[in-house]
């Protein structure tokens, strides 16, 4: 497994370059776990949903947020600055059901927030909670015979924005019981970690190596050789296709 921090300028760019290495994983061969951080603020629906149904579309015309469409399921997130991302990519084994995809991504936030000591829990489908408030959401998509599962930890978080951009979400797994956003989600700030970004990135690399073992660590802040595969991203918003 390949490890690397590296962050594309906008969530849109980001979005494209887990695609491109999602086309390419199963040629390649390649296992990458790539971490990344939001912002600009953006609004990421999942695969199967209805714009109307989940986004404020005229709040985000308003505040210049864009609605950007992922590749994979789960539901509707706003990405600002201050959410970590984390992109697993692999050539999709033979043998793997939902939660076996899911284990992975919530092993590795769950051993970032122990570093921290702080304990999460996979709880709902594919959320990662402390004391049973949301600190990270998970998704997946299976195509071109490659998996990818990425999702985001909670570092800090705009509730104001998030307030305006979203709003209850149409489905919510049992544990929110209808709690709003300010309500259900808990960031590592407000949990007490005062971590600058760069502690933050170090912990979650050592964490991916905890959790996969003997791992190549990249994180030299060059643009890695994929994205010369990656989709034109000149065009704004961008609705991924894998």
């Amino acid at each position: 497994m390949e490890v690397m921090y590296w962050t594309a300028p906008t969530v849109a760019a980001n979005l494209a370059f887990d695609e491109s290495l999602a086309r390419s994983a199963w040629a390649t061969g390649q296992h990458l776990l790539r971490f990344w951080w939001g912002g600009p603020s953006a609004v990421v629906m999942g695969s199967n949903e209805r714009e109307g149904q989940v986004v404020d579309s005229a709040a985000c015309t308003r505040l210049g947020v864009d609605v950007l469409r992922r590749c994979s399921g789960g539901g509707t997130v706003l990405q600002t600055s201050g959410v970590l991302n984390y992109s697993l990519v692999t050539p999709a084994p033979d043998h793997i059901d939902l939660k076996a995809g899911f284990r992975q991504g919530a092993n590795v936030v769950c051993a970032i927030l122990s570093a921290f000591g702080i304990t999460g829990a996979p709880l709902g489908a594919s959320d990662v909670a402390v004391e049973g408030r949301k600190i990270s959401g998970n998704a997946q998509a299976r195509r071109w015979k490659s998996l990818l599962v990425h999702g985001t930890l909670l570092v800090d978080f705009d509730f104001d924005l998030a307030e305006k951009v979203l709003p209850h979400p149409p489905r919510e797994p049992e544990y929110r019981r209808a709690r709003p956003h300010r309500d259900f989600l808990v960031t590592l700030r407000a949990l007490g970690v005062q971590a600058d970004r760069r502690t933050i990135e170090r912990v979650a690399m050592d964490a991916a190596q905890q959790v996969f073992g003997s791992s190549t660590i990249e994180c030299d802040g060059h643009i890695p050789p994929a994205w010369n595969n990656a989709p034109d991203l000149t065009a704004r918003p961008l609705s991924c296709t894998c």
